[in-house]
């Protein structure tokens, strides 16, 4: 049987193994020692060195798994947040807030109650037959309208700010269970 020469890594002592040999202690200094080919050399490592390499790769492989869930944990926010944003008549995007939600509706309603008495102050004086009776009716109307939109919207506002807060809610809690595992 023909055998490789080769020279422990520690102490430099010659060894001599089979061809299909993947592990040997050295026989000088008892270092045990894993088998290395390569196309163009033969040589031998430290089995202490190859644990240590295998515990760093092996930490690295858990921070990048970490840093992988913490990444999809980011990406799923930036969808559900970019779907709960809301648009401002500018076309500008920004976070649904129960205040300006409530201060909305608040603003239409007051526009509406206004208009009800201005409609009603101008409407008063006009006569009480023909198109000018209607009048009377529709136009105050109007701010009627203007109050149930004002609640309406502030109300679907509201309800919006509301899963927002939930969802980034959920959305932190999700971060912190990644990061402690």
């Amino acid at each position: 049987m023909e055998l490789e020469r080769l020279i422990c890594h520690s102490c430099a002592a010659p060894l001599e193994v089979p061809p299909s040999a993947r592990y040997v202690t050295c026989g000088h200094c008892s270092t045990q020692l894993q088998i290395r080919r390569t196309e163009s050399a033969i040589y031998t490592e430290l089995l202490e060195d190859l644990a240590e390499k295998t515990e760093e790769l092996s930490e690295r492989i858990d921070d990048l798994a970490a840093n992988s869930e913490l990444n999809a944990i980011d990406n799923q926010w930036q969808m559900e947040r970019e779907k709960l944003m809301v648009r401002d008549k500018h076309g500008n995007r920004h976070v649904p807030t129960k205040g300006s939600s409530t201060a909305g509706g608040i603003a239409i309603a007051v526009f509406g109650c206004i208009w009800i008495v201005m409609a009603i102050s101008i409407t008063s004086s006009a006569p009480s037959v023909g198109p000018f009776a209607t009048s009377k009716v529709l136009f105050p109307a109007f701010g009627v309208l203007f109050i149930a939109f004002g609640i309406f919207n502030s109300a679907s506002s509201f309800k919006k700010a509301e899963q927002y807060e939930r969802a980034e809610r959920r959305y932190k809690q999700q971060r912190r269970d990644a990061n402690r595992n």
